[in-house]
């Protein structure tokens, strides 16, 4: 994870001169740790942009998420179990930008709204058994839903450091027969720190 992060500044450094201008494209990835509910996951995405204004653009992002969450365990009965979910994006973004194009730091806010595809599947385990997912998913069918995305964080050069928050309605939760068994809740946060390249210059 160390060398990914210096990686990832050097190439902020190498490319700080070129950052972002009205009229230019820029294209990003993330990586980041996902934080559901009593869970942890992790993801990535593809950013594409347009700069609207020097301080504001809008574009697509490409996002998927593999998270474990509702960890639970019952004494009584000697249980353990979670939830294995699968949680992919297509989302319309725009990210306003608190730089007055005097410096490479430029902290933002923004959002998006968009569809999700989403799988959930309840896995549980008993005695010293530990969950374990099923082998086959070419059955099970991900739901649809419409949500949003709110973040913030800031840029720095071409580096971006982003706490995002997924707002995504309820679906349907299975077991591992493919059986559903309820719905569950798919929300959750991702701290994220990615790069991008293109889009004209911050500090003229």
């Amino acid at each position: 994870m160390k060398k990914l992060i210096l990686i990832l500044l050097g190439v902020a450094l190498m490319t700080s001169i070129n950052a972002q201008e009205k009229g230019k494209i820029r294209v990003g990835g993330n990586l980041g740790l996902s934080i559901p509910h009593a869970g942890i996951g992790l993801g990535g995405d593809l950013d594409i942009r347009y700069n609207i204004m020097d301080n504001v653009n809008a574009g697509i992002k490409f996002t998927g998420d593999i998270l474990m969450k509702d960890l639970s365990a019952d004494d009584v009965n000697q249980t353990v179990s979670m939830t294995a979910s699968s949680i992919s994006s297509t989302l319309l973004t725009g990210d306003y930008y608190f730089s007055k194009g005097t410096s490479m730091f430029a902290p933002y806010l923004g959002g998006g709204l968009g569809l999700y595809k989403i799988g959930n599947i309840e896995v549980t385990g008993s005695g010293t058994d530990t969950p374990s997912a099923p082998t086959n998913t070419s059955d099970f069918e991900a739901d649809t839903k419409f949500g949003a995305l709110l973040r913030g964080g800031f840029e720095l050069g071409h580096a971006r450091l982003g706490l995002e928050y997924f707002i995504i309605p309820k679906s349907t939760l299975v077991d591992i027969n493919n059986n559903a068994i309820g719905t569950t809740s798919n929300g959750f946060v991702k701290l994220s720190l990615g790069f991008y390249l293109g889009g004209g210059k911050w500090r003229k």
